[in-house]
């Protein structure tokens, strides 16, 4: 079988919870690698009910289960990068590093991206105590990339992060604590921008508030797109700054699905323009992002 592991059609595996309307979680992460012709796989951590309103309920899968899908998976395909998001339970966590583990042994390195979700965007906790802290001793130190917001990078290392100092301070705590790279998420405030941290420099890379209310699943898409650019060969800052393009674009055309919070629209470029009225010619494809 053929993989085009540094190709456009790099194969990337989610390893995520299952968001039933589709903004956050594995739903997300797949279309956003198809948007990036990417070619998807994943592992489902959790599954959840919830709408565009908040979280009810979650439930963990068993680690076993995990554990089986994430071997099965690689028994039969060339993963180019892996892209980790909310894992719901202690068990997970422990199954995802020793996942890694082998996945390094079997392939050599491979670039994983981790999104650490802590709590849902309605506030729910997606994540124990216990396998927060399983996740910040074990996880971090085996992965290319670590993609917190401020609360999320906060709970990691200990010390408040509400400004671009705090956040480069977190950033070099937490490339300190394991992680190759790490970029601390500044969307929530006034004037959105993401610190990065390669172990050496710090980079800001700013960005404009998009206030249309279309962020449910932001960081999925972000850490996602990150994910799929190194697996086409991207290094860590390009990754970046494309992510961070292509979810701003995404937001921008973002939509609601429910009386709740709306989402990224993913798949942007896919939209499909109205035949003109007069003439009535056949519909044709067109990148959104350049109306």
């Amino acid at each position: 079988m053929a993989h085009e592991v540094n190709g456009h059609h790099a194969i990337v595996l989610a390893i995520a919870g299952f968001d039933p309307s589709g903004g956050a979680g594995v739903a997300a992460d797949l279309k956003t690698i198809a948007a990036h012709n990417g070619r998807g796989v994943a592992a489902i951590t959790a599954l959840t009910v919830q709408n565009t309103q908040g979280v009810k309920r979650i439930d963990a899968v068993s680690g076993k289960l995990l554990a089986e899908t994430l071997d099965a998976l690689t028994e039969d395909i060339r993963l180019a990068a892996v892209k980790i998001g909310m894992l719901g339970s202690v068990e997970n966590v422990r199954v995802v590093v020793a996942f890694l583990e082998k996945l390094s042994e079997k392939m050599g390195p491979v670039p994983v991206v981790l999104d650490p979700v802590m709590n849902a965007t309605s506030g729910t906790p997606m994540i124990g105590e216990k396998g927060w802290k399983e996740l910040r001793a074990h996880l971090l130190k085996r992965v290319t990339v670590v993609t917190p917001n401020l609360e999320e990078a906060a709970a990691l290392v200990g010390f408040p992060v509400t400004n671009v100092d705090e956040m480069k301070r977190a950033a070099a705590e937490l490339v300190a604590i394991g992680a190759k790279n790490a970029i601390v998420t500044g969307g929530h405030l006034d004037r959105p921008v993401d610190v990065l941290f390669d172990g050496t420099n710090h980079m800001e890379l700013p960005g404009e508030k998009i206030k249309n209310g279309n962020t449910h699943g932001t960081g999925c898409a972000f850490s996602t797109t990150v994910a799929v650019k190194l697996a086409q060969g991207h290094s860590v800052v390009e990754s970046a700054v494309l992510a961070k393009a292509y979810v701003f674009k995404a937001i921008e055309h973002g939509y609601s699905v429910g009386a709740g919070v709306g989402q990224p629209n993913h798949l942007y470029r896919l939209e499909v323009q109205a035949p003109a009225r007069a003439g009535g010619s056949e519909p044709h494809h067109m990148d959104a992002g350049h109306r």
